[in-house]
């Protein structure tokens, strides 16, 4: 009985340190982007706030160290609306120190249509700007915000249609593979959606169809493509499983530096 309870006692201590563990030990990602602007973005993707282990004061202490000026999450909030309120103890955090947050919808935010009904009107009640096929104009750069739903064929054109200066572009979206279905000229596309594979296991997108960029090799981190950067958060959370194998938990500090 006594060897049993080693072996199981080991077991369990391996399944901790190869799943568990990955997901509650933060990676904070810095990166520099020369975009010719003296910007710090936080970029939170892939919350999936029913399989996160975060804790909201690890993003607390974040702000308090790095002090960005603004917070892009690149969507997959959760999955069931029964979740949203889950999500307010990360919104505090940006409410307390004041910081603007622009965010997008992933394919879970549209899991169920109720869902996409009340999480939009819910985070923009509480202070985060959704982003559907639309662009802002900032005094040195333009953002624009990819939904990540096709309901309209015309949606990306649309989210280009009142950019006209030429400061630089930055674009948020969920999957990178929408950086093929871009045609305007943009400088920096930030995204999330593969996870960094979440479980790291050799030629995992040779087998697991992710779209094109994730079978070339282009699954996270930063990628210069096409004359144009591109940045796939590897997430804080976890889908499906709250599993993660070689791949730890991320947010990413991307400062958009003035020196190009």
């Amino acid at each position: 009985m006594g060897e049993l309870l080693v072996i199981l006692i080991g077991v369990g201590l391996f399944y901790y340190l190869l799943f568990i563990f990955p997901t509650q030990w933060l990676k904070v990602e810095h990166v520099r982007v020369p975009l010719g602007i003296d910007k710090k973005i936080l970029q939170i993707s892939d919350l999936h706030v029913e399989r996160n282990r975060i804790h909201p004061d690890k993003i607390r202490e974040l702000l308090h160290r790095e002090k960005p000026d603004y917070v892009f999450i690149t969507g997959d909030f959760t999955a069931r609306e029964k979740y949203i309120p889950l999500i307010k103890p990360y919104i505090e955090i940006f409410q307390e120190y004041g910081i603007e947050v622009f965010a997008v919808f992933g394919n879970h935010d549209y899991r169920t249509y109720e869902l996409s009904l009340q999480l939009r009107p819910w985070l923009n009640k509480h202070g985060v700007k959704v982003l559907v096929n639309e662009s802002i104009e900032f005094s040195d750069f333009t953002l624009i915000g990819l939904d990540f739903y096709r309901k309209d064929p015309h949606g990306v054109s649309k989210a280009f249609a009142g950019v006209t200066s030429m400061k630089p572009k930055v674009v948020l979206c969920h999957d990178p593979n929408d950086l093929t279905e871009v045609s305007e000229p943009f400088d920096f596309m930030l995204s999330g959606h593969l996870h960094g594979k979440q479980f790291n296991v050799p030629f995992f997108f040779k087998f697991v169809s992710k779209g094109q960029l994730a079978s070339r090799g282009i699954y996270k981190g930063l990628h210069l493509v096409g004359g144009s950067y591109l940045y796939i958060s590897k997430g804080i959370g976890q889908a499906h499983w709250n599993m993660r194998f070689g791949v730890r938990s991320e947010v990413s500090i991307l400062t958009l530096t003035s020196a190009r």
